[in-house]
């Protein structure tokens, strides 16, 4: 799913218009594209280039299975080309190789921020920095490649993404959404209605993937004081997101989310997070996108 904290998507329109950030580059879902996409009228004629600027705020959790939370804000770049070729902060870069009327499938290339052992975020502008990670160590930033499927069939859309570490965790991760956009019955700005998406999701994880943020070693355990903690892979995380569109002006609008998640398997078995963490991470963010074609 995305939007929540924990739980990625295969959504594949950079469509975003929150902050990718330290934290959230791990565990932030982007926006669903249908839901953008629905504020426009359907008759709008398509220009090559589809663009959107946005700026917005995060708050959640610190990292993945923190108890602490930050508000972290700054801008996002997407841009679309021909309907099929995508990029953006959040989204990462990627190609819809196969694209019916209800099926697109294709690569996709993505990018995780380092975890910084000391709290430190980039776009942090309020809360408090995490000390739950002193004596962990940073976990290198790295460069995830892999492929999505998504498929829709009228208000409902299902979609899976995997993708390999390269650098970093060297992990495998597995990512499932499944969502429902609808309008809101008779409420509309000029002939724009306000749009909600909602819907469940799962991050599925490979033994890699689970150890390098939730294993512990002799090392590790010696300077946090924490036992020492073998992660194995599987269900990560489930939970539930939503998204709001609001329309402002043709190309204008503003988006409210929210979502929770909870860790499961060994990320919840954790010390990390069983002593220093919580399972249940939530996420609200408010941003503003403008859209605009070339």
């Amino acid at each position: 799913m995305k939007i929540s904290v924990l739980c990625r998507s295969a959504v594949l329109c950079a469509a975003a218009t929150l902050v990718a950030t330290a934290s959230s580059a791990q565990e932030r879902q982007p926006l669903d594209p249908d839901a953008i996409r629905a504020v426009g009228t359907p008759d709008e004629p398509r220009d090559d280039w589809q663009i959107q600027l946005g700026v917005g705020g995060f708050y959640s959790p610190n990292f993945v299975g923190s108890k602490d939370y930050q508000l972290q804000a700054g801008p996002n770049i997407a841009v679309r080309y021909k309907d099929r070729f995508f990029i953006s902060v959040l989204d990462g870069v990627g190609f819809d190789l196969i694209k019916t009327d209800s099926f697109m499938a294709g690569p996709v290339v993505k990018f995780q921020q380092q975890r910084r052992e000391n709290g430190k975020s980039t776009f942090m502008i309020a809360g408090k920095r995490s000390t739950a990670l002193l004596g962990m160590g940073d976990v290198d930033a790295t460069i995830e490649a892999g492929g999505y499927i998504r498929y829709q069939s009228g208000p409902f859309s299902a979609n899976a993404e995997v993708r390999k570490g390269l650098g970093g965790h060297d992990g495998v991760i597995a990512e499932f959404g499944l969502r429902y956009t609808t309008p809101f019955a008779g409420l509309s700005i000029g002939n724009r209605p306000i749009i909600l998406s909602i819907g469940p999701g799962a991050t599925v994880v490979d033994s890699k993937y689970e150890a390098t943020y939730f294993s512990i070693d002799a090392g590790q355990s010696l300077r946090t004081g924490l036992a020492r903690f073998d992660a194995k892979g599987g269900l990560q995380s489930y939970g539930v997101n939503a998204v709001v569109v609001v329309p402002i002006s043709p190309k204008l609008s503003a988006v409210l989310i929210g979502g929770f998640d909870r860790l499961s398997g060994d990320a919840a078995k954790s010390p990390l997070v069983r002593e220093r963490g919580s399972r249940n991470q939530k996420t609200l963010g408010l941003g503003l996108t403008y859209r605009f074609g070339l």
